[in-house]
């Protein structure tokens, strides 16, 4: 589920736009949780399904 503000859909929207539109690159969009803390999703075009596996999920300690 995602519940954004029209700012918000349009950063991730230009996120997959630009990893439409140069699918070498992965494209990086900062969002916000309710409690303001910040997470980065990583957009990134991929040919096959062996390239989705593994997903990577990484919490960084700041």
């Amino acid at each position: 589920v995602i519940k954004a503000n029209i700012e918000g859909l349009c950063v991730l929207i230009n996120a997959f736009i630009f990893a439409i539109a140069q699918p070498g690159r992965n494209e990086m969009a900062e969002v916000f949780d309710g409690d303001t803390e910040v997470y980065e999703v990583v957009v990134k075009v991929v040919n096959t399904y062996d390239e989705l596996f593994p997903v990577p999920y990484q919490i960084s300690k700041s």
